[in-house]
């Protein structure tokens, strides 16, 4: 009786000792299943772009294209911005972005014609007199001296543009620097992952000396929206 007793006894002792070790090890599996479905941000774990871009490389011909639209929605809300507000910081982004734009779009241009198949139509500028004919809400979209402003947006920038054209002092302030944080981080997304995959050599070689600057944009736009926040 005795040594039933006991042997009860120390199995009762061995099932409390692997009670913590058993709800532990149940807790370590819990917790890596959450890690492998939502652990963007963990110890280890890259948080995910903050603005929701895919974060695969595409081919060189659909890059080119993604920056060239890229680059045509800066200058373009850009300019509609330096026409339309009175804000002086708002005004000077605004002429910086233009002038770094445009200088890219011609690297590009040159760049994309050295590459076969790269879809340099994209690039080639409208001829004089072509202007974007907005909507009705809108009116017109011009640069800002009043002179065309060049079509080749998509749907998407279209109505980014659109809206801006609508908006309005402190309010229009406000929505270009939104956009502009937005499209720098999609921008700085886009050409990090080229850079470091793109199947271009000479290209890679372009994104990676360009980089920087769209760095340096999506600091100043930021700094910009907090600004204006204030």
């Amino acid at each position: 009786m005795h040594r039933i007793n006991r042997r009860l006894t120390l199995l009762a002792g061995a099932a409390l000792a692997a009670g913590p070790a058993l709800a532990q090890t149940e807790q370590q599996r819990a917790q890596a299943v959450q890690g492998q479905v939502g652990g963007a941000g963990q110890a280890g774990t890259p948080a995910p772009a903050a603005t929701g871009a895919r974060a695969e490389v595409v081919t060189t011909p659909e890059f080119i294209r993604l920056a060239t639209m890229s680059d045509r929605f800066e200058i373009a809300s850009s300019r509609l911005a330096g026409e339309k507000s009175q804000n002086a910081q708002v005004k000077e982004f605004a002429q910086h972005m233009i002038r770094d734009h445009e200088k890219t779009t011609k690297e590009r241009l040159t760049l994309a014609q050295q590459i076969p198949g790269s879809g340099t139509g994209a690039d080639v500028p409208l001829p004089n007199g072509r202007e974007s004919q907005g909507n009705a809400q809108s009116g017109p979209i011009t640069n800002a001296q009043g002179g065309p402003q060049p079509e080749g947006l998509d749907q998407q920038h279209t109505a980014l543009l659109q809206q801006l054209q609508q908006a309005s002092g402190a309010e229009l302030d406000r929505l270009y620097a939104r956009q502009q944080v937005t499209a720098h981080q999609q921008a700085v997304d886009m050409f990090r992952n080229y850079g470091q995959s793109g199947d271009n050599p000479q290209l890679k070689q372009w994104v990676q000396k360009t980089l920087p600057d769209l760095e340096q944009h999506l600091q100043l736009a930021q700094r910009l929206q907090q600004g204006l926040q204030g």
